[in-house]
């Protein structure tokens, strides 16, 4: 399936005057998942729908709300400005909506906790030590959600998020939330990649590689001091202080885990986040060749909804966490 678009890239399409009745809830999903991910093709793949179906859904939304929602480039799109007022707003009531159902489905009587946080870390670093927390609290339901917007905990059904916030952020300084460490970022690399330089990896040799990056870095518009730029192969060249230059090729993904497999099965050099690849770096997996490690302005902080606080079940689950995280950094790398 190739996305295809009549209108010319970098534009929004044409759309009529909004129809007076209801926006249809069904091509919320459609909406939702083609502004995360940028791609009609592959938003279409993760509903299980044809392409040509979710850009007629895509299509569909856009002449009930009498406005472009997305700018078509080429194989991929982003959100217009409309588009980005609209998605923040469909994402939470998904999330809700989303939420209350498991809360449907839940068996009665248990008690339940629901967590968020963003999808590389609960790929990476949650998912993999879900079971320890279930073999000692098999009384616990748990509900995941992996999503990388940072929303208002007490509006929302979430009991309990960990979020990667610079300290200036709302989130980080409420009521409710705590510390857990800051983040540095320095390049990183399989033990098993064939480098083109004979002995040790040093900063003039960088060029020479194929740097694996995340695409949302050089999304257009670009993403101004968001964490991703500061945690970027620019982000960490800006804390050298130093000008960034082009690497031999780039290799881009969607998602930070997706950078680290690849670096892992030896594609390139990552730029590695130590709060999230600290394992990897023990194990021997990756290595860090070079000395230079930048605070990349961003810590990881643990955050609880203050309805939920006093549940037991909540306070187990921020109890385990906590014992967790301070593990995770005794690590040395």
């Amino acid at each position: 399936m190739i996305d295809r678009t009549s209108e010319a890239p970098g534009t929004a399409r044409a759309v009529h005057p909004p129809r007076s009745r209801q926006v249809d809830a069904g091509y919320l999903r459609g909406f939702e998942a083609a502004a995360r991910l940028g791609s009609f093709t592959a938003a279409a793949s993760e509903l299980a729908l044809t392409q040509s179906a979710l850009s007629r859904q895509i299509q569909a939304l856009e002449s009930s709300v009498g406005v472009a929602l997305f700018v078509r480039e080429g194989p991929r799109v982003r959100l217009s400005p409309a588009g980005e007022q609209l998605a923040g707003v469909v994402r939470q009531a998904l999330l809700n909506l989303d939420a209350a159902v498991e809360a449907l489905r839940a068996v009665p009587g248990r008690p339940r906790v629901q967590i968020t946080t963003f999808a590389s870390l609960a790929s990476m670093w949650l998912i993999p030590r879900l079971a320890d927390f279930q073999a000692a609290h098999p009384e616990i339901d748990i509900a995941v959600d992996a999503f990388d917007n940072v929303s208002d905990l007490d509006a929302s059904p979430i009991d309990v998020a960990i979020r990667r916030l610079h300290a200036g952020h709302a989130l980080a300084s409420s009521p409710g939330t705590q510390f857990l460490f800051a983040e540095t970022i320095t390049p990183v690399v399989s033990p098993a990649l064939r480098l083109p330089v004979e002995g040790p990896l040093d900063l003039d040799d960088l060029p020479r590689c194929v740097w694996v990056d995340d695409v949302r870095t050089v999304a257009s518009p670009p993403i101004a001091r968001s964490n991703l730029q500061a945690l970027s192969w620019s982000g960490w060249y800006a804390g050298l202080g130093r000008p960034m230059p082009e690497p031999a090729r780039w290799l881009r993904f969607n998602y930070t885990y997706q950078v680290m497999q690849a670096a892992v099965a030896g594609q390139g050099v990552a730029m590695g986040q130590i709060g999230l690849i600290r394992d990897l770096l023990a194990a021997g997996t990756l290595i860090a060749p070079l000395p230079q490690r930048v605070d990349a302005g961003y810590g990881y902080y643990l955050a609880v909804r203050t309805a939920a606080a006093q549940r037991p079940e909540v306070q187990a689950m921020v109890d385990w966490l906590r014992r967790q995280f301070a593990a995770w950094m005794e690590i040395p790398v």
